[in-house]
């Protein structure tokens, strides 16, 4: 079952490293999905701390992100190089081989993931454990569907872009309705309601460059009902509409 759920930009930008004397310039990006992602996972941990019988075994941390059906082995060492700088992830469990083959938002989602067990070594379990996932389309249906049917607490961490159509130094030619777009996504997270994600224009998503269409159907699978949804930072730097945002059923929140 979904008890929390995490979306964060894909960027590579998020590695300061990468960034040299800009890299401040994503300072408050990377506090608000640091927080997130801790989040999400202390919401996990929190049950083994409980119950004494409860353990990381109960609990799965997944993360997602856009492309063809795909799982990876992503608890070795990862490198940026390929992005010009020799900046390198350590691994989240002894012995494991680098993975040269993760895709972008994945290495992404690792460089925080890597952020994270800095700051919550309690936090390595999950994190050595947890799923590293690509879906798109009815696959990310069915793999929300399986998610919210488990019988694990599950905690989702979706690595999703905006529209890349933000102004006139965007990856893409300027669009007026990428600014509506994003803020309808936006709007839609911090509402909790989740499945109004599926009433977003898909077609208009992907005419934008958004990835976010082809991972929204794992939330609002997964999700049983609304929940406490907000977004704790929304903008487009790069002329590429980023956010992070929150989520927990609202049944979670009661209970803590």
């Amino acid at each position: 079952m979904l008890i929390a759920a995490v979306v964060v930009p894909g960027a590579p930008a998020f590695v300061s490293e990468l960034m040299g004397s800009a890299a401040h310039e994503l300072d408050e990006l990377r506090h608000a999905a640091d927080s997130a992602v801790s989040r999400a996972v202390s919401d996990l941990t929190a049950e083994s701390h409980d119950s004494p019988s409860a353990s990381s075994a109960v609990a799965q941390l997944v993360i997602i992100g856009p492309g063809d059906p795909a799982e990876y082995d992503a608890a070795g060492p990862v490198s940026f190089g390929s992005f010009g700088r020799d900046v390198s992830i350590a691994a989240l469990a002894d012995g494991q081989r680098s993975n040269n083959d993760l895709p972008t938002p994945l290495m992404v989602a690792r460089y925080l993931a890597s952020r994270d067990v800095a700051s919550h070594p309690e936090h390595s379990d999950l994190w050595a454990t947890a799923r590293w996932v690509t879906t798109s389309g009815a696959g990310a249906t069915a793999l929300g569907e399986r998610l919210r049917d488990d019988a694990m607490r599950i905690a989702v961490i979706l690595v999703a872009d905006g529209a890349l159509c933000h102004g006139p130094k965007a990856p893409r030619a300027e669009d007026p309705r990428a600014e509506a777009y994003d803020d309808e996504v936006c709007d839609v997270l911090a509402s909790g309601k989740l499945g109004r994600l599926a009433q977003i224009d898909a077609d208009l998503g992907v005419e934008l460059g958004a990835s976010g269409p082809r991972v929204w159907p794992v939330l609002f699978a997964a999700a049983d009902g609304d929940g406490i949804g907000a977004v704790l930072w929304q903008g487009a730097p790069y002329g590429v509409g980023w956010a992070v945002a929150q989520w927990r059923p609202a049944q979670e929140v009661a209970r803590n």
